[in-house]
């Protein structure tokens, strides 16, 4: 028999993870805190990109991945729709300018139009107040929480185990090795340990006296009311194509915006420091997303909102993502910090299976959870 498998986190890397790992045939038993898919991977976009995703082993993992959901079809709501960053300025075009030619260079047919080009692919977008945008025409959306819980009915299906409201509460060790996990339903042993907790890994890390690159912050959103559409693909502003950024303030303002394939209209972001398990929605955040929202799409100023919401979202200080062995603990794996989870997470879950079957090494130690990062 394979070895036995404890996956942790409730969320969509680790449901992708539970379902190819139990097919591999490995026991698996995922633990969740809450109920699934209760942080991040719950509360999103859904949006797929690929404009973030320029080096090759990313870019091949979204195509892997986008392919996979194409057969997935209505099941998780998919729509290869498009999708298009918003460029404000002089500054957000220049920086934009290589991250289209290495996206054409990979094979997708990004393109950057000006001004009022741009509302060839998002028809409500005022042009008059933007630069360009960055269109990729492979780039989609997806329920995020259908999609979620559709990995685990996979993973369950396969014979993994999901226990919910199950809250790690410590570790248990011999040596070098960690022997059971505790938790607030008692011990659970296995062969394998998987930190996949999202936000929660550096906790996680910690309880082994472990320390990680990642930070987290909470993102808020909202949405509306089903209307016509409108919006035809995700979209999302340009500022991460800036070359200097100021991260010391603690609020963030973004352009975000997708249409559900139900009409809903989730707009994004407030970017806000908190603590990990905070879910405050503050008025300032709101207020200031609504009014960059509107800044950008005027006709739209009689969305009714229904509802909005923040969770924790996690990142890594380098942007790379944490994948491997701990070199503390040599059978805890981490498997975390992935930019956009909901674009590459089933095939990043297949080369878990190859590293825990295989000992396969991904990208030498660039993933290393044992890497040293400078905070930003």
């Amino acid at each position: 028999m394979k070895p036995r498998v404890v996956l942790i986190g409730g969320g969509l890397m680790s449901a992708a993870a539970a379902a190819a790992l139990a097919r591999a045939g490995h026991p698996v038993t995922v633990l969740e805190k809450g109920e699934l898919a209760c942080g991040a991977s719950g509360a999103n976009l859904g949006q797929l990109s690929l404009f973030d995703r320029i080096e090759p082993w990313h870019y091949a993992l979204a195509c892997e991945t986008f392919e996979e959901f194409s057969h997935l079809g209505e099941t998780i709501e998919y729509d290869c729709s498009g999708g298009v960053v918003v460029l404000q300025d002089e500054a957000q075009y220049e920086g934009a300018l290589p991250v289209c030619d290495a996206l054409r260079r990979l094979g997708e047919p990004a393109r950057i139009l000006v001004g009022k080009e741009a509302r060839e692919v998002e028809p409500f977008l005022d042009d008059t107040v933007i630069h360009s945008v960055l269109h990729c025409p492979h780039e989609g959306k997806l329920n995020p929480l259908l999609t979620t819980l559709h990995y685990y009915r996979q993973a369950e299906d396969a014979g993994a185990e999901i226990r919910l409201h199950t809250c790690v509460t410590g570790f248990e060790t011999c040596g070098d090795t960690v022997t059971a996990v505790q938790t607030n339903q008692g011990r659970v042993e296995g062969d394998l340990f998987v930190n996949a907790a999202g936000a929660w890994s550096l906790d996680l890390a910690g309880m082994l006296g472990l320390s990680i690159p990642l930070g987290y912050h909470r993102a808020t959103a909202f949405v509306s009311q089903p209307i016509p559409p409108c919006i035809r693909g995700p979209i999302v502003g340009g500022e991460m194509f800036l070359a200097h950024r100021d991260m010391s303030l603690r609020r963030h303002i973004g352009l975000g915006g997708v249409q559900t394939a139900h009409g809903s209209v989730i707009i994004a972001q407030a970017t806000e420091t908190s603590g990990v398990d905070s879910r405050e929605v503050t008025l300032p955040g709101l207020c200031l997303t609504a009014r960059t929202f509107l800044d950008h799409f005027p006709t739209l100023g009689d969305l009714e909102i229904v509802r909005a919401w923040a969770c924790v979202t996690p990142f890594t200080h380098d942007g790379l993502p944490i994948f491997g062995f701990s070199r503390s603990f040599p059978n805890l794996f981490h498997f975390t910090g992935f930019k956009g989870a909901f674009s590459i997470a089933p095939a990043a879950a297949r080369v878990l299976v190859r590293a825990l079957d295989e000992g396969f090494v991904w990208e030498g130690d660039a993933f290393s959870p044992d890497r040293t990062v400078s905070a930003l």
